[in-house]
């Protein structure tokens, strides 16, 4: 097998290998990326969920902190800390071993890795990688997966691939919303996920302290560049200020990138006295993990982020320079 057949193999390809291995292993573990999302954490708890049905003993782990805005998921409750020794890990929504933080050790230990995704940076770390750039959430990869095997998705399941499909494509508005992603959306509610309540749950569940919290940041924004460059920042005295975490920030972003004739938006998070968090949005010619990849970051076209292990104001400069040198070069 080559290296292209082994990072890039179509789902029905993989299926047969992969149900292979589900039989063979005893302890089979289900594993979202760090500061996870509804598309990494509703995909792990979905495909555990199947497999549950299916007899197996399985495990959803989730590198530190537990994204609590994420508790309305089914299945939330069956977290573990420490599974016991795996035989099988899947792994979902993540391109590089480094996104799974405090886990990533767990990756290096168990035999056989499955790597499930859609971002283009997959660096094909698992021993089968299922990897499909052209999918508008990982959810979607599973419930192909899941079809394929014979699998049965219950109403618990089709609401974790609901819930990725519904966030990944920011409620059915970016530009990834294909006529695959609005279909597979339909079988998902045919299926028994509630619609309205996964909508409410992801976009209108915000806390008042939240809510000061984006004011505070949409009041801090900052213009450049003719309108092309928003940005602006959550600082630790903020946090403290409204009684909120970063984890409770990530709303922020999305108010950002609704501006005109905004191209770019920037929103840095000081994590620690040297550990900055940034968000990027990107609109028409930009792509987004142009801002992010010079800092080991990534992500897709129209959204990602990366971490710098410098203060926010240093980390805030040089991030602009990279952000107003694209927008330069595009102009």
């Amino acid at each position: 097998m080559t290296v292209a057949e082994r990072r890039f193999r179509e789902v029905a390809d993989a299926a047969s290998d992969i149900q292979r291995l589900i039989g063979e292993a005893r302890e089979i573990g289900c594993l979202a990326h760090k500061d996870a999302d509804a598309d990494s954490l509703g995909s792990a708890l979905a495909f555990a969920e199947a497999l549950h049905e299916m007899g197996k003993r399985v495990h959803t782990v989730v590198p530190s902190p537990l994204p609590r805005a994420l508790t309305y998921l089914p299945g939330y409750d069956t977290i573990v800390d420490q599974p016991p020794p795996l035989d099988l890990l899947f792994t979902f929504d993540c391109a590089t071993v480094h996104r799974f933080g405090d886990r990533a050790a767990l990756v290096a230990s168990v035999a056989h890795v499955i790597n499930v995704d859609h971002h283009a940076s997959n660096d094909g770390f698992g021993e089968i990688n299922v990897v499909d750039v052209a999918a508008s959430a990982t959810g979607q990869i599973v419930y192909r997966l899941l079809r394929a095997m014979g699998c049965p998705i219950s109403p618990e399941t089709a609401t974790n691939l609901y819930a990725a499909l519904l966030t990944d494509t920011g409620g059915f508005r970016h530009e990834n919303t294909t006529e695959a992603a609005l279909r597979l959306g339909a079988d998902l509610v045919a299926l028994g996920a509630n619609a309205g309540w996964i909508a409410l749950k992801s976009y209108k569940s915000r806390t008042v302290a939240q809510l000061r919290l984006e004011g505070m940041a949409v009041a801090r924004s900052q213009i450049e560049c003719g309108g092309r460059l928003i940005w602006s920042e959550i600082t630790a005295a903020m946090l403290e200020e409204t009684g909120t975490t970063l984890q409770e920030a990530e709303g922020v972003i999305d108010q950002l990138q609704t501006v005109e004739p905004m191209k770019i938006a920037v929103l840095f998070k000081e994590a620690g006295p040297d550990l900055t968090k940034i968000s990027v949005r990107s609109r028409d010619e930009i792509d987004a993990t142009h801002v992010c990849t010079p800092f080991g970051g990534g992500g897709h076209r129209r959204a990602a982020g990366a971490e710098l292990r410098e203060p926010l104001e240093t980390a805030r400069e040089r991030v602009l320079d990279v952000a107003r040198g694209l927008l330069g070069l595009s102009a």
